[in-house]
């Protein structure tokens, strides 16, 4: 997929995002359509309109996610999100100590190196320290990038009103010129 230059940066996880983990009915304040589907011995829930409303913002879509690696086929076609999304960070080939963060540094290089707006939507990565102890909400909040981090509850995803206060601050943050 091409890049999106000037337009902002939307850095999103799957799991506790995209998909959330406790659904089996109805939630408040959840999009109303997820449907489940087993992948890789995983069953996952996507909601279409999340997809579609993701899809639609002015904003380049980039991946943060454990299902890097197979996002275009087992997430996207599900959400109705297009393939070939840029991916920000991918779990390390080794497996992270437990108290780490490893998306922080991979996203924080991302984001530097493009040097654009960014929002992050992520459900459990924000405010837990990376290795040089600052989460992600206190390392944005000391940049120059302009930036909105958003942490929906993973038992419900990210749900329309979150994504209307996303829409807000794309809304004053258009296209930039390098």
């Amino acid at each position: 997929m091409a890049r999106h230059d000037g337009l902002p940066i939307l850095v999103l996880d799957v799991d506790g995002v995209i998909n959330p983990y406790a659904m089996d009915g109805p939630v408040p304040g959840a999009f109303s359509d997820f449907a489940s589907h087993e992948s890789r011995g995983f069953l996952l829930r996507c909601s279409r309109q999340m997809g579609a409303r993701l899809a639609s913002l002015p904003a380049e879509l980039v991946w943060a996610t454990t299902w890097a690696e197979s996002v275009d086929v087992d997430v996207a076609p599900w959400c109705s999100l297009p393939p070939g999304l840029r991916v920000a960070a991918r779990p390390p080939r080794r497996e992270p100590d437990a108290s780490s963060n490893w998306k922080s540094v991979q996203v924080r290089d991302f984001v530097v190196a493009e040097g654009r707006p960014f929002a992050w939507v992520d459900d459990d990565a924000l405010d837990v320290p990376g290795p040089d102890g600052l989460s992600p909400r206190e390392w944005a909040a000391d940049q120059s990038l302009d930036s909105l981090l958003i942490a929906p509850s993973p038992d419900r995803g990210l749900t329309p009103g979150e994504l209307d206060r996303l829409e807000e601050w794309l809304s004053r943050h258009g296209p930039t010129r390098r």
